[in-house]
């Protein structure tokens, strides 16, 4: 199951609408592939966890504009 991007909130919520402005699918792939960003979910408060919903969030979003 997909977590929407309009059911996160808080920071987990401001970080996945950033990727879905800011990086491409193919951005979001690499970072997926690469494992969890310490130092992306340190500057955005967020756990490793937190870090991966949004990222497949934003990807959700990105790929239904495509």
């Amino acid at each position: 199951m997909t977590i929407q991007i309009e059911n996160l909130t808080g920071n987990v919520g401001k970080f996945a609408h950033y990727c879905a402005e800011q990086c491409s699918v193919a951005d979001l792939v690499d970072f997926a592939r690469n494992g969890i960003d310490v130092e992306m979910c340190e500057k955005w408060g967020i756990t490793g966890e937190q870090w991966q919903d949004a990222i497949f969030a934003a990807m959700a979003v990105l790929r239904k504009k495509n």
